[in-house]
């Protein structure tokens, strides 16, 4: 029979409520329920009652442990039908045409789901018609039941502006209903007892068969907003965590009866541990995304008053990845990589099952992520409601370190654009897999124009630090585009930062190559020089300054003119003294690349004061004198007065920093020593402008009065920047 939606079915409770106040025919106690108790949800309802909560948790145990179920529930893609499936066999047990508006949700012996005009209910063995309900108030927030009891929730607006309500469905009729000026969340049924969140902090617990409040729990230090009934026990919580329902938690603290949530880094795609029933509008529809970015799991008793996750897994559902995740830090345990959507998942004993877009069913093992049963129902799906259980699941042996890093390659390496966090996420495991095939998986994704912009960005970066795999690095830089060859460049940046991390000097004439070869790409050129200067090897010096004589005055982008920039202080850092003429060379070109020339006669002051100290130091000991000869020198050459029509550079550069306070170095690293602590080195943010200082700032605080005035002393080159300039100069003991 299906009630409500009978013109002749009795008025809902709070109907008749409403209709005797009017007549005038109830007195007080009406108001206040059997005995004077306030009615449900009533503001003078007690919370956190030690009796009432020993009532409760005396129901809660007399009803016993749920089994387990065994039917999954979904829905088909067009034309719209529900169905069910045996999650023991694979068989499909019924079908029916529905024009469902929202997910199925297994609530006791009945599958629910909103249409267009209003909840209805199935039985969830043979697909027969239980019931139908109007939504009164406003969208379906949840359902859940226990044998032939349903109470679901519909709700709308937020805050003082919320209404919601409450309906209890016995078999297939109504028995009663409950409305309330505040949100409410998912309920379920545990024996003859409803249990509602509502409100964010409170959890109702209602008789189900007279509609009054038993019990009511309010918490202080969380959030409530859904009951859950799992094989061990009852559970209540939210997004942010779940606890089981003890004494503890009937004393108004949800986090100190065993509480378990998980870390708070984002996982690809921002999936909940629970959906936030108040910060969304209902349930998601059949065609929700949210059915393919999930986390499964499945909370138990974790022993000493904890709780914890089954298997002490989670698993994230990212469209066709499944990853099985530690919940205490996120430790990656293994990766599937499905062949469809996954449209459903659930956490249970000994692994996950997951439900795909084809019609396919499986179970992975938790330790394994193997496949370790499967079936296919043939019917394409939008969204299927796994039961937790349905057997079929080995845990398995945790895969191999190369099983491992297989699966994270072959996700990095999915063409499916939708898929790019989760690729980004499994790049991030492989490089921290300490192995030289990984880094050779690497330089494949580094490699491959295909690739994702931001998976082929985050697996070059990953290649710097790399502790291992150098003769793969090398492999990669020996190749070079050829058209008869077929091939092309390798990515020569990432390369050679990753060969200049680990400090691989055989990088060094390969590198060398490239950068005499026209076929390698100018956007690889700076990374390129940067390297050869970090691995300081001398053998650079002579191609690179053959280079810059080449190309300084032939600036054909901005990636060859950055390369360009970074030459001469590289040629610095090399003492490369063999180029001054060169470099001398390039300053004075008036066709020149201006910023090049301006970086060219930086280079050029420093390495002439260079060579005159080494001239000095030789000199010096030639006639075996000694003292501080070398410093006098190289003070002396940086007081060289400059050229009359010197252009002015383009900024201030560290060169010129360090060439600026070169007069006052030594009483700079004295103020280190100073006071009660000596230091090793200090930062010093100088702001300058037309030349002059305008603000000096020292960390350590303390030796900003030894540091300030004399970097205030000091006179810095003007440059052609009409604002003041911020620069960081670090000042170390040596």
């Amino acid at each position: 029979m299906m009630a409500t939606s009978s013109p002749t079915s009795p008025p809902p409770p709070h109907r008749a409520l409403l209709l005797a106040l009017a007549l005038g025919l109830l007195g007080s106690a009406a108001l206040t329920g059997c005995g004077g108790a306030p009615a449900a949800f009533s503001t003078r309802y007690p919370d956190n009652a030690h009796d009432d909560i020993a009532v409760l948790l005396r129901r809660l145990e007399a009803a016993g442990n749920r089994p387990a179920g065994t039917v999954a529930v979904g829905i088909t893609a067009e034309p719209k039908k529900v169905y069910a499936v045996d999650m023991t066999s694979g068989r499909v047990l019924w079908e029916s045409p529905a024009a469902a508006t929202s997910e199925p949700i297994i609530a006791g012996e009945a599958v629910v789901f909103d249409t267009a005009s209003g909840l209805v209910g199935l039985d969830l063995k043979s697909g027969a018609p239980r019931f139908t309900a109007s939504l009164e108030v406003g969208k379906l927030q949840g359902a859940g039941g226990d044998g032939p009891l349903v109470a679901f929730t519909d709700t709308k607006g937020g805050g003082t502006l919320a209404r919601s309500e409450l309906v209890l469905v016995r078999g297939a009729s109504v028995a009663w209903r409950r409305e309330m000026d505040a949100q409410i969340g998912v309920p379920t049924v545990i024996g003859n007892t409803v249990l509602v969140p509502w409100a964010s902090q409170y959890l109702s617990a209602l008789d189900a068969v007279s509609g009054t409040e038993i019990a009511r729990i309010r918490v202080g230090d969380g959030v409530i907003g859904h009951a859950l009934p799992e094989g061990d026990g009852v559970y209540i919580g939210s997004n942010h965590g779940v606890a089981p329902i003890t004494a503890s938690v009937g004393s108004g603290q949800i986090r100190s009866g065993g509480f378990f949530g998980l870390p708070p880094k984002d996982l690809p795609g921002r999936p909940q541990l629970l959906r936030d029933v108040y910060g969304e509008a209902g349930v998601q529809t059949a065609e929700s995304a949210r059915h393919r970015i999930r986390l499964a799991w499945q909370p138990v008793q974790a022993g000493a008053g904890k709780v914890g996750a089954q298997d002490n897994t989670v698993y994230l559902v990212f469209y066709r990845f499944v990853l099985a995740l530690d919940p205490a830090d996120y430790a990656l345990r293994w990766i599937h990589v499905h062949g469809t959507d996954i449209v459903g998942a659930t956490g249970q004993a000994g692994g996950v099952a997951i439900a795909d877009a084809k019609g396919g069913l499986a179970t992975l093992g938790a330790a394994s992520g193997k496949v370790v049963w499967q079936a296919d129902t043939g019917k394409a799906s939008t969204v299927v409601h796994l039961p937790r259980g349905g057997g079929h699941v080995e845990a398995g042996q945790p895969p191999s370190s190369d099983e491992l890093r297989e699966g994270l390659l072959a996700a990095a390496q999915d063409a499916d654009t939708r898929l790019v966090p989760a690729r980004l996420w499994a790049v991030d495991e492989l490089s921290k897999t300490k192995d030289a095939t990984a880094t050779l998986g690497l330089i494949g994704l580094c490699d491959d124009t295909s690739t994702a912009a931001p998976v082929k960005a985050q697996a070059c970066a990953s290649l710097k630090g790399r502790e291992i795999g150098a003769d793969h690095l090398l492999t990669a830089l020996g190749r070079h585009a050829g058209h008869l060859e077929g091939t092309k460049p390798p990515p020569v940046a990432a390369l050679a930062k990753a060969a200049a991390s680990l400090n691989e000097k055989r990088a060094v004439p390969l590198l060398v190559t490239h950068l005499a070869d026209a076929q390698t790409p100018s956007r690889e050129l700076r990374g390129l020089v940067e390297s050869l200067a970090k691995l300081g090897d001398p053998s650079a010096i002579e191609p690179l300054t053959r280079f810059l004589q080449l190309y300084h005055a032939d600036p054909i982008d901005e990636h060859l003119v950055g390369a360009l920039e970074v030459i001469p202080g590289a040629l610095v850092d090399l003492e490369a003294t063999t180029s001054i003429e060169a470099l001398r060379a390039v300053a004075s070109d008036q066709l020149g690349s201006e910023p090049v020339r301006a970086k060219a006669e930086e280079a050029l002051k420093i390495l002439e004061a260079k060579k005159a100290l080494a001239e000095k130091a030789a000199a010096d000991a030639a006639a075996g004198k000694g003292g501080d000869a070398a410093a006098a020198a190289e003070q002396a050459a940086a007081k060289k007065p400059d050229p009359i029509d010197k252009p002015r550079p383009t900024h201030l550069s560290t060169e010129m920093i360090n060439s600026a306070l070169l007069p006052v170095r030594k009483e700079l690293r004295a103020c280190l020593t100073k006071g009660p602590k000596p230091h090793f080195q200090a930062r010093v943010v100088l702001v300058i402008e037309d030349g002059k200082v305008l603000m000096v700032s020292v960390v350590p605080k303390e030796l900003q009065a030894c540091v300030e005035p004399l970097a205030r002393a000091q006179t810095f080159p003007k440059t052609r920047v009409i604002k003041a300039e911020r620069v960081t100069y670090t000042l170390k003991r040596k």
